[in-house]
């Protein structure tokens, strides 16, 4: 287990900072994760890759801070349409926006649950696995909130395969990312959580 406080030095610490990610090292993972989504989001009108994002998190980082970083993103997709996009301050749309935030999480949760079950598999075979429940997940919680708002249009199958492309190369662009934090920052900040070896 991991202990709370990793700025006290103790007698087992400086092995146990080789060994696992620091806290420092995870915030700065977590905080960049959140922001390339963000970036992702901005750049593509507001699709934010939610189910690559939740393989990444859970693939790196505790449940409870992957769901923390997901919601966090969420508000920030929201803000992004509403603000920036000029989304229509609607019922509908805000039912919409809550059954996204919902589906990320259950996303979140189908990705972790996934990689811990496959823990003993390639690290490829687990991250693709992952990726496929995750997205499944989220759509299909998507389904009934948009049935119940007579909004069909998007589940079109075109739709649903581009979408499912951009966290496909989301996630790819996120394990690059990844491994480049990794070789860089290990001398002055510690080691990264590495998405290849979770």
């Amino acid at each position: 287990m991991i202990p709370p406080n990793r700025w006290t030095d103790g007698p087992c610490d400086a092995d146990f900072r080789i060994a696992e990610p620091s806290f420092m090292a995870n915030f700065i993972w977590m905080a960049i994760l959140t922001l390339a989504a963000v970036g992702v989001t901005v750049a593509l009108s507001c699709i934010t890759p939610f189910a690559a994002l939740a393989v990444a998190l859970a693939g790196t980082v505790g449940l409870r801070a992957s769901l923390r970083v997901m919601i966090a993103v969420w508000l920030a997709n929201q803000a992004i349409g509403f603000g920036l996009f000029h989304f229509p301050r609607t019922t509908d749309a805000f039912l919409i926006g809550l059954a996204i935030g919902g589906a990320a999480v259950a996303g979140t949760i189908a990705a972790w649950r996934v990689l811990h079950r496959l823990r003993s598999r390639p690290v490829l075979l687990r991250l693709g696995v992952a990726l496929l429940v995750s997205f499944g997940i989220y759509e299909l919680a998507l389904i009934g909130p948009v049935v119940f708002l007579g909004d069909l249009e998007t589940f079109r199958p075109a739709i649903v395969a581009e979408l499912g492309l951009v966290n496909a190369f989301s996630l790819v662009g996120m394990i690059a990312l990844n491994e480049v934090l990794a070789a860089l920052c290990r001398p002055w900040l510690g080691r990264i959580p590495r998405l290849v070896r979770s």
